[in-house]
């Protein structure tokens, strides 16, 4: 067992021994929870919510709308949109 000590801003120093075990990388993303009297650290993998080229149609309507002031709401209209323009 490893020792650690809480920073200033809430922060913690995981072990470079168990960074290398769960192969962490930086900027890693954690779910947190207390059980017990125990604090659990959950490595978790987010999934991109647009795939590459859904992210590009974005970047190509940006260019072609900017000053033209089109609003979609978020979500269904937005994601047909881009289907429809990258379509």
């Amino acid at each position: 067992m490893t020792i650690t000590k809480l920073k200033a801003k809430n922060q913690l120093t995981i072990p470079s021994a168990i960074v290398r075990r769960l192969r962490l990388k930086p900027q890693e993303l954690f779910a947190i929870d207390i059980e017990d009297n125990f604090i659990k650290l959950i490595p978790v993998k987010m999934e991109p919510r647009y795939t590459a080229e859904e992210l590009r149609a974005v970047d190509n309507i940006v260019s072609k709308e900017k000053g033209r002031a089109k609003v979609l709401s978020p979500g269904k209209d937005f994601s047909g949109y881009i289907k429809k323009i990258a379509g």
